[in-house]
């Protein structure tokens, strides 16, 4: 549920400034400089003060897009790769210890978003 909850608020371009799942949650799932924690200031003024300065610096305040890429399109054949995964046999995982697989350094977690 946390994932689900955690991918709608910044893929969907819901929500910059996140509260509600732990911020180590966040940490394993999200890309650097993809949110901003409110757990992650003092109190409400001390978040209200970052805003401030996020608003006057534009540079600062980029790099909480810069995740998201250019934006220019990259041809990499596309139709080619669909084609080849939706003739691709299905093959089932399953995971015996799901905290181990979610907690592992094997997917997604490393500083840098894969």
């Amino acid at each position: 549920m946390k994932i689900n909850f955690i991918f709608n608020q910044i893929f969907i371009d819901r929500h910059i400034i996140t509260m509600g799942a732990h911020p180590e949650d966040y940490k394993r799932s999200a890309p650097a400089n993809s949110y901003i924690h409110v757990d992650d200031f003092l109190s409400p003024r001390h978040l209200a003060q970052y805003l401030d300065q996020l608003d006057a610096n534009d540079t600062l305040f980029n790099q909480y897009l810069n995740w998201k890429g250019s934006g220019e399109f990259i041809n990499t054949y596309f139709w080619c790769r669909l084609c080849a995964m939706l003739h691709a046999p299905i093959k089932p995982k399953s995971y015996d210890d799901l905290a181990n697989w979610w907690y592992a350094s094997s997917i997604c977690t490393a500083d840098q978003w894969q």
